[in-house]
């Protein structure tokens, strides 16, 4: 298994893949294809032991966009590119490796209602792996998941590909691929985000292992309960919490996939977050972004980190007891000629508020005129109040957000767990009456 590699390696593959020509992008003809709970896709030739591969990635984002900085060529968000970029990474490595399946544990999507550039360049990727008879099966996340049904989802139109399988309904969906010959090898059990407490329960009771197959795969998006000390959580109101169901059903699979936690973790020696393939928020600096390939006969499953644009926190400057010169200088030996076109955040902590008053933030800002974002922030030495020049948080983060100021004010005083319910009810409204407009 390879190991993490460390946050400073992503400036040097991201020097790297600026120097590779553009991917070409070109959509295809598509074609209706049956939908239905068990769906058997014929695959290239295999005996029932012959070697079997596929690739496991997560958490595309497809239609992310951050930051007022538009490509004044394309017109297009630059972070929303940088997702593009990402996806067709990994579709590379995709057509590069030849696997017999691919895996995508949920996110597809930014939004459930993604919009037309993020469709074209999802559905231009999907059909060359058509092109190349390699099937693609995915679970709704989260994010890709509507609020109101009746509105239809975006993965019935996906599914037009004969190669594109998708789990969305917020049910439990087996998905069997077999040899030419109609025999079973590879049993994907797909359980996509379920909206209600009770679909998940239901999804759980409605899982069937395929006993006639050679393998059986579990491909799921949410928190992993069974994680340990590692929180798998990423803040946001509507994320589902994972039972593991291999103990709850006493099943054993081969491998599970799984998404959500935009890092790569290894829960045990069959279970994986394959980690995201861009970062979306400062909370994921220093994360590497990539794909995992398994083998299903050898059990070897292996990670590979892609480029991803680099997102650091730089060592934080201590401005106790120094002049605002002092200060300047310091920060001014931050700001290194490598890291160009990188998202950095630097923090200035225990600065007076006199002398807060006296900095020229906008020259501090130009200190750094190489990056592509620099996510400033100061904290005051004598109160907790942070002056932030960051990224907007994505609206999910918000609970996060909320929760921990409620805990700063856990005196007695406040119902702190009735607050948090009603908060989080308030926000789950907002977003959906957001997504009705």
């Amino acid at each position: 298994m390879q190991a993490l590699p460390a946050g400073e390696k992503n400036l040097k593959l991201w020097r790297e893949w600026l120097r590779l020509p553009a991917v070409s992008q070109q959509l295809g003809a598509a074609r209706q294809a049956p939908l239905g709970w068990r769906i058997s896709v014929p695959l290239k030739p295999l005996s029932a032991r012959e070697r079997m591969r596929f690739i496991h990635f997560a958490d595309t984002h497809l239609g992310f966009s951050d930051l007022a900085r538009v490509d004044p060529h394309t017109g297009v968000n630059r972070r929303e590119q940088d997702f593009y970029d990402a996806w067709w990474r990994v579709i590379e490595a995709i057509l590069l490796h030849k696997p017999d399946f691919v895996l995508h544990a949920g996110d597809l999507f930014q939004s459930p209602r993604p919009n037309n550039r993020a469709i074209a360049v999802a559905l231009a990727g999907m059909q060359q792996l058509q092109a190349a008879n390699i099937p693609f099966v995915v679970v709704a996340g989260n994010h890709s998941t509507p609020r109101i049904r009746a509105t239809g989802n975006i993965f019935e139109a996906l599914s037009v590909l004969p190669v594109v399988r998708a789990a969305y309904k917020g049910a439990y969906e087996k998905i069997v691929l077999t040899g030419a010959g109609g025999k079973t090898s590879c049993a994907i059990h797909c359980l996509p985000h379920c909206s209600l407490s009770e679909e998940l329960e239901r999804a759980y009771a409605e899982l069937r292992w395929e006993p006639a197959a050679t393998w059986n795969i579990l491909l799921s998006h949410g928190a992993w309960r069974a994680a340990g000390k590692i929180d798998t959580r990423m803040g946001e109101f509507n994320e589902q919490l994972l039972e593991d169901p291999e103990t709850r059903l006493n099943l054993n699979f081969d491998y599970i996939a799984l998404g959500h936690y935009h890092r790569y973790l290894a829960i045990n020696d069959h279970t994986f977050y394959s980690g995201s393939t861009e970062r979306t928020s400062f909370n994921e600096a220093g994360y590497t972004s990539g794909y995992i390939v398994g083998d299903l006969t050898t059990r070897e499953w292996r990670y590979h980190q892609i480029p991803a644009r680099p997102m650091l926190r730089l060592r934080p400057v201590n401005a106790r007891g120094k002049s605002r010169e002092e200060i300047m200088a310091e920060v001014a030996q931050r700001s290194t000629a490598d890291l160009a076109e990188a998202m950095v955040s630097l923090e200035l902590q225990q600065l007076s508020r006199d002398l807060y008053l006296q900095l020229d933030l906008a020259a501090l800002d130009r200190l750094f005129p190489q990056v592509f974002h620099f996510d400033r922030q100061i904290s005051l030495a004598t109160t907790e109040v942070n002056e932030r020049s960051s990224l907007a948080p994505a609206l999910g983060s918000l609970r996060e957000e909320f929760a921990r100021h409620l805990q700063k004010h856990a005196d007695g005083s406040l119902p702190i767990a009735e607050l948090e319910r009603l908060g989080a009810q308030f926000l789950a409204e907002a977003e959906a009456q957001e997504l009705e407009a």
